[in-house]
Protein backbone atom coordinates (compact mmCIF):
# COMPACT_ATOMS: atom_id res chain seq x y z
CA UNK A 1 0.00 0.00 0.00
CA UNK A 2 2.84 2.43 0.72
CA UNK A 3 4.09 1.97 -2.86
CA UNK A 4 0.64 2.95 -4.15
CA UNK A 5 0.47 6.02 -1.89
CA UNK A 6 3.94 7.19 -2.95
CA UNK A 7 3.19 6.71 -6.65
CA UNK A 8 -0.23 8.35 -6.41
CA UNK A 9 1.07 11.41 -4.55
CA UNK A 10 3.90 11.93 -7.01
CA UNK A 11 1.64 11.44 -10.03
CA UNK A 12 -0.73 14.07 -8.60
CA UNK A 13 2.15 16.51 -8.21
CA UNK A 14 3.35 15.75 -11.75
CA UNK A 15 -0.20 16.49 -12.94
CA UNK A 16 0.03 19.90 -11.27
CA UNK A 17 -2.31 19.09 -8.38
CA UNK A 18 -1.56 19.30 -4.68
CA UNK A 19 -2.52 15.87 -3.32
CA UNK A 20 -2.55 17.14 0.28
CA UNK A 21 -4.30 20.53 0.43
CA UNK A 22 -5.75 19.96 3.91
CA UNK A 23 -3.05 21.72 5.96
CA UNK A 24 -3.49 24.82 3.78
CA UNK A 25 -7.29 25.20 4.15
CA UNK A 26 -7.05 27.61 7.07
CA UNK A 27 -4.69 29.86 5.11
CA UNK A 28 -6.90 29.77 2.04
CA UNK A 29 -9.87 31.01 4.08
CA UNK A 30 -7.87 33.75 5.78
CA UNK A 31 -6.36 34.85 2.47
CA UNK A 32 -9.89 35.06 1.04
CA UNK A 33 -10.86 37.45 3.81
CA UNK A 34 -12.86 35.17 6.09
CA UNK A 35 -12.91 36.05 9.81
CA UNK A 36 -12.99 33.82 12.89
CA UNK A 37 -11.42 30.99 10.92
CA UNK A 38 -11.35 27.64 12.68
CA UNK A 39 -9.36 24.63 11.48
CA UNK A 40 -9.30 21.08 12.75
CA UNK A 41 -7.46 17.89 11.89
CA UNK A 42 -9.00 14.48 12.47
CA UNK A 43 -7.37 11.07 12.17
CA UNK A 44 -9.66 8.86 10.09
CA UNK A 45 -9.11 5.11 10.16
CA UNK A 46 -9.40 3.01 7.03
CA UNK A 47 -11.10 -0.24 7.94
CA UNK A 48 -12.71 -1.62 11.10
CA UNK A 49 -9.47 -2.08 13.04
CA UNK A 50 -10.02 0.55 15.83
CA UNK A 51 -11.24 -0.74 19.18
CA UNK A 52 -13.42 2.35 19.72
CA UNK A 53 -16.93 1.57 18.43
CA UNK A 54 -17.41 4.99 16.78
CA UNK A 55 -14.02 4.89 15.04
CA UNK A 56 -14.65 1.28 13.98
CA UNK A 57 -17.86 2.41 12.25
CA UNK A 58 -16.13 5.41 10.66
CA UNK A 59 -13.28 3.19 9.49
CA UNK A 60 -15.68 0.66 7.98
CA UNK A 61 -17.51 3.33 5.98
CA UNK A 62 -14.22 4.94 5.01
CA UNK A 63 -12.96 1.61 3.66
CA UNK A 64 -16.10 1.27 1.53
CA UNK A 65 -15.74 4.74 0.02
CA UNK A 66 -12.03 4.29 -0.65
CA UNK A 67 -12.53 0.92 -2.31
CA UNK A 68 -15.36 2.36 -4.43
CA UNK A 69 -13.12 5.11 -5.80
CA UNK A 70 -9.78 3.32 -5.79
CA UNK A 71 -9.74 2.29 -9.43
CA UNK A 72 -11.10 5.58 -10.75
CA UNK A 73 -8.65 7.91 -9.05
CA UNK A 74 -5.69 5.61 -9.68
CA UNK A 75 -6.18 4.58 -13.30
CA UNK A 76 -6.11 8.04 -14.82
CA UNK A 77 -3.01 9.21 -13.01
CA UNK A 78 -0.99 6.06 -13.55
CA UNK A 79 -1.99 5.36 -17.15
CA UNK A 80 -2.08 8.93 -18.50
CA UNK A 81 0.61 10.55 -16.38
CA UNK A 82 3.04 7.71 -15.80
CA UNK A 83 2.42 5.57 -18.88
CA UNK A 84 1.42 2.41 -17.01
CA UNK A 85 -0.65 -0.24 -18.72
CA UNK A 86 -4.14 -0.80 -17.31
CA UNK A 87 -3.23 -4.36 -16.40
CA UNK A 88 -0.26 -3.15 -14.33
CA UNK A 89 -2.53 -0.80 -12.41
CA UNK A 90 -5.02 -3.61 -11.73
CA UNK A 91 -2.27 -5.78 -10.24
CA UNK A 92 -1.15 -2.92 -7.99
CA UNK A 93 -4.74 -2.23 -6.93
CA UNK A 94 -5.31 -5.90 -6.11
CA UNK A 95 -2.46 -5.68 -3.61
CA UNK A 96 -3.74 -2.34 -2.25
CA UNK A 97 -7.19 -3.86 -1.64
CA UNK A 98 -5.62 -6.78 0.23
CA UNK A 99 -3.64 -4.37 2.40
CA UNK A 100 -6.67 -2.17 3.07
CA UNK A 101 -8.63 -5.20 4.31
CA UNK A 102 -5.76 -6.58 6.39
CA UNK A 103 -6.68 -6.01 10.07
CA UNK A 104 -2.98 -6.02 11.00
CA UNK A 105 -2.41 -2.89 8.91
CA UNK A 106 -3.82 0.10 10.77
CA UNK A 107 -4.18 2.52 7.89
CA UNK A 108 -5.46 6.02 8.50
CA UNK A 109 -5.23 9.50 7.07
CA UNK A 110 -5.57 13.06 8.25
CA UNK A 111 -8.88 14.74 7.43
CA UNK A 112 -8.94 18.53 7.61
CA UNK A 113 -11.94 20.77 8.19
CA UNK A 114 -11.85 24.57 8.11
CA UNK A 115 -14.57 27.17 8.25
CA UNK A 116 -14.97 30.88 8.86
CA UNK A 117 -17.32 33.81 8.64
CA UNK A 118 -17.71 36.05 5.64
CA UNK A 119 -16.84 39.63 6.63
CA UNK A 120 -19.87 41.84 7.20
CA UNK A 121 -18.67 44.35 4.61
CA UNK A 122 -18.47 41.68 1.89
CA UNK A 123 -21.19 41.64 -0.75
Amino acid sequence: MSKWVTILLQASRDFGRDPCPGPKLEGYLKDAGFKNVQAFKFKLPIGPWPKDKRLKTIGSWNLVQIEDGLEGFTLRLLTQMLGWQSEEVQVLLSNVRKDLRNPKIHAQFDFYVAYGQKPEDAA
